[in-house]
């Protein structure tokens, strides 16, 4: 599988600094923020890269409560609703396993994960993720919900032909991103 970096060193794209900003500034005088700290209408412009998803059984697994509509793309199914279990399980039991582990980090570790990766972790075109993982907790001590964004960086250069004409949407997409 492509190497997938925790905490990577390089600078951090606008949309994940911005949201790791965030995430401080709702802490206030709490170790972690609670869900209702976090305002839709303050972060209306990142909504379509965000997701919330709740912790099950202590990090085990997680449900996916929102997942703006510029990430449902890259599921094969609308991940809303389902489980990780459920939502990852198409991309393959290792794909499935990182995933679970990168977000049961965030639950033990209870502090802000970025990750960066290859699209083909999830059977997809040329392009890198980034993404920042931040914890939620009701009471401040135990994190019962994640709270992220996810950013795109396509490799044009990286395609194929037959991942242009397969994936004619996502480039449509990834052209308005780039815009």
């Amino acid at each position: 599988m492509p190497k997938l970096e925790l905490q990577p060193h390089s600078k951090e794209p606008p949309l994940i600094a911005s949201v790791r900003d965030y995430w401080k500034r709702k802490r206030n005088d709490r170790e972690l923020p609670d869900r209702k700290a976090i305002k839709p209408t303050e972060i209306k412009e990142w909504l379509p890269y965000i997701l919330l998803a709740d912790v099950i059984d202590g990090g085990k697994d997680f449900r996916y409560r929102l997942v703006g509509s510029r990430l449902h793309t890259y599921f094969p199914m609308m991940p809303t609703g389902k489980t990780i279990r459920e939502a990852i399980a198409p991309f393959g039991d290792e794909t499935l396993q990182q995933t679970l582990e990168v977000y049961g980090r965030v639950v033990k570790q209870r502090s802000p994960l970025r990750i960066k990766g290859d699209g083909a972790w999830y059977n997809q075109p040329p392009k890198i993720f980034e993404a920042i993982l931040t914890p939620l907790s009701d009471d401040g001590v135990t994190v019962n919900m994640i709270f992220g964004a996810f950013d795109f960086q396509w490799n044009f250069e990286g395609m194929t032909a037959s991942d242009t004409l397969i994936e004619d949407q996502t480039m449509s997409a990834a052209s308005e991103i780039l815009r």
